[in-house]
């Protein structure tokens, strides 16, 4: 038996030292710090819609067009190396390009793709295979814009440095399909699979990515994010990153934040509703020693756990809060920054997973609570700043166990004895007038654990 657990023991660490390799092994970041240095300066004039000449060294604007074996580049400013563009559809296979050349307008470039590797716009398409493509100074890797646009990528190897230098990028309703990708951006905002104003569709599968720069997220929800077998490491951003009422959703990936939290969503506007966040069969892990697993401010958002986990050394599983982030990606703006926040609404339903840690909401916010399926939880919910509200539900099958006295208003257990919520000696306040706490008719009820659940009057 001994010697079993060795050797089981010996296979799972043999499992743990598996190596993954991103682009940025094959050239350095070291080599181009400079250009990772350099800020994304928004503090500039914006144009409204993508124009519909842009700069390039080459351009497919006629029919379909096959192209094979060739090397592209341009080290112009404010250029692209490639435009797809009035209807086109370029299919280019086993394709080396190289972009260089700074960008005189981030905005330009982050919106609208100026200076972009590969820009494919407006009713066009592209098919590209084996694929190539190295940036600097500031560039996207491949741009998609436009309703009707989309861009299909398989085996793609993509590398940037400089500002604003997205892998996958769609704004304006574009579409990205990218599959088989190795990523890697070590310059400041530059998100690995990103969409933008007023909406981007990415869609990513059985890839590897690697952002290293200042608020450069693995991914960046604006619009619809949806991604299968990813491993990622976000250096000094979140997991993903949204603002507004976005959607995105994991499915097997395993994915690493080194700032912020390992999710961070908020509203920089006024607070929306509809924002949606799904983790399937996937693992998120924050770095950071006050780092929350999942944060959202100024937004009510929906979130979906299912058979995942969430690991963080901060102790906060979720955090709800009037925030919202800064653009420096420095810290997060309260209401002396700005007085139109409201606060958080989170509904998390969290299914076959089993979660540590607490939940904290901030000024009014709200945590809704649901365990299902099987589901077991560590951890308490408190206010860490003014008032705040949670509503826990448990079924049958689901457990949970207190780490901390915790108040709560609706308290839900199909159990009907709260014989699965372990207390550890602690108090389970909850609100005797609460709809969903009715059933307990008021009630002191002894737990498992030497503590107990009491009501409280509101």
């Amino acid at each position: 038996m001994a010697s079993s657990l060795v050797l089981f023991a010996l296979l799972r660490a043999a499992v743990a030292t598996i190596t993954v390799n991103d682009p940025s092994d094959t050239i350095l970041p070291s080599d181009w710090a400079d250009d990772n240095a350099l800020l994304a300066d928004y503090d500039i004039a914006f144009i409204s819609t993508q124009p519909r000449d842009l700069a390039t060294a080459y351009t497919f604007d006629d029919g379909s067009k096959l192209v094979q074996h060739k090397e592209y580049s341009t080290d112009e400013n404010d250029t692209c190396v490639i435009v797809v563009s009035d209807g086109a559809h370029l299919t280019a296979s086993h394709v080396d390009i190289l972009k260089s050349g700074y960008s005189s307008n981030l905005n330009e470039a982050s919106f609208y793709g100026f200076n972009a590797a590969i820009n494919v716009a407006n009713d066009s398409s592209a098919t590209l295979e084996h694929v190539n493509i190295t940036v600097h100074n500031g560039a996207a890797n491949v741009y998609s814009y436009g309703t009707d646009t989309v861009v299909k990528l398989n085996h793609a190897w993509l590398y940037s440095s400089g500002p604003v230098s997205h892998g996958l990028y769609a704004s304006g309703n574009g579409t990205i399909i990218g599959r088989n990708i190795k990523h890697f951006s070590g310059g400041t905002r530059s998100s690995a699979f990103s969409g933008d104003s007023p909406a981007g569709y990415v869609y990513v599968y059985d890839s590897v990515s690697h952002c290293a720069g200042v608020g450069s997220a693995t991914y960046y929800a604006l619009g619809t994010i949806y991604a299968e077998n990813v491993i990622s490491h976000s250096d000094n951003g979140p997991v993903v990153f949204s603002d507004g009422a976005q959607n995105a959703t994991l499915v097997n990936c395993d994915a690493t934040a080194g700032l912020l939290g390992g999710v961070a969503m908020f509203s920089s506007s006024v607070r929306l509703s509809g924002a949606k966040l799904k983790l399937k069969d996937s693992k998120i892990t924050t770095l950071g020693e006050t780092m929350p697993g999942l944060w959202f401010g100024n937004l009510i958002v929906d979130v979906d756990i299912d058979n995942s986990q969430i690991n963080h050394t901060s102790g906060v599983l979720v955090s709800a809060n009037y925030s919202q982030i800064t653009q420096e990606f420095n810290h997060y703006a309260d209401y002396t920054e700005n007085s139109s926040l409201q606060p958080a609404e989170v509904t998390v339903k969290v299914v076959d997973s089993d979660l540590t840690g607490d939940l904290v909401a901030y000024n009014g916010s709200y945590i809704s609570w649901t365990l299902k399926s099987y589901s077991s939880w560590t951890g308490t919910a408190y206010s860490g700043y003014g008032d705040a509200s949670f509503d826990v539900a448990l079924d049958k099958t689901s457990n949970w166990t207190l780490t901390e006295s915790t108040t709560v208003q609706n308290l839900t257990d199909k159990d009907h004895t709260l014989s699965n919520i372990f207390s550890n000696g602690y108090t389970l306040y909850y609100n005797s007038s609460a709809t969903k706490s009715r059933w307990l008719k008021g009630r002191t009820i002894s737990l498992d654990g030497g503590g107990s659940a009491q009501p409280i009057s509101t």
